[in-house]
């Protein structure tokens, strides 16, 4: 997946919750950070959280949990005016949208949206490539995705593990099946994302494929309202 393909699936949500930003009790009109994982080249799990940095806390969850091609943080910014320096262009002050990307290749990639407020609607610009002045996320995100992902081939039978406890014996793994352990993995993984930032006023969401999907990721426990389908 390159870093077209990605926008495609990225922007579209992002300007929607932008949108909704407007609207917020209060008069607050700031887009809170989402961190998004794509994987099978589509958006599978977003966080979203009023503080930067209990999204990006999430990044390190999400790579071990979900073996994503690519984490995403997407967080509003004020670009302040620039003249030509050194190998960067000229820049116009202005809100924008900063896309922060890094590939399971261990490649990094920084896209800038520039926006207006008119008449209560938010008018995108198209996104363009950027170069980061401060690169902490692009940092946190590489550091997230060296982390090894948990092996859905080595995920044991919960309850023949606890019978065998419950009995002080040492009983050998019983590993369910790829798929099976594939969803509990991802259930566990978006619940424990959701963990973290539910506290702030954050949540947590797997994007199901199909009404199947969803079906097994709740019976695999993940809760109801982190389920998108």
């Amino acid at each position: 997946m390159n870093l077209a393909q990605a926008m495609q699936q990225i922007v579209p949500p992002i300007q929607t919750l932008k949108q909704r930003s407007l609207h917020q009790p209060g008069g607050e009109t700031t887009m809170s950070p989402s961190l998004i994982a794509l994987r099978d080249d589509r958006v599978i799990a977003t966080v979203t959280a009023p503080r930067l940095q209990a999204v990006v806390s999430c990044a390190q969850t999400f790579a071990i949990g979900l073996a994503p091609q690519m984490l995403v943080i997407a967080a509003q910014v004020n670009l302040p005016a620039r003249e030509v320096r050194d190998e960067l262009a000229a820049q116009e002050e202005g809100e924008a949208i900063a896309y922060t990307l890094f590939t399971a290749e261990k490649e990094a990639s920084l896209a800038v949206q520039r926006y207006a407020v008119r008449d209560g609607q938010v008018v995108f610009g198209p996104p363009e490539r950027g170069r980061p002045d401060d690169r902490t996320l692009m940092d946190e995100l590489a550091k997230a995705m060296s982390q090894e992902p948990l092996d859905p081939a080595k995920v044991a039978r919960k309850d023949e593990a606890a019978a065998a406890a419950s009995a002080g014996q040492d009983a050998a793994p019983n590993f369910i099946p790829v798929a099976q352990g594939r969803i509990a993995i991802d259930a566990g993984t978006v619940k424990a994302a959701y963990g973290k930032v539910q506290g702030i006023g954050g949540t947590a969401l797997y994007v199901a494929a199909d009404g199947a999907e969803a079906t097994r990721m709740l019976a695999a426990g993940l809760p109801q309202e982190c389920l998108l389908s």
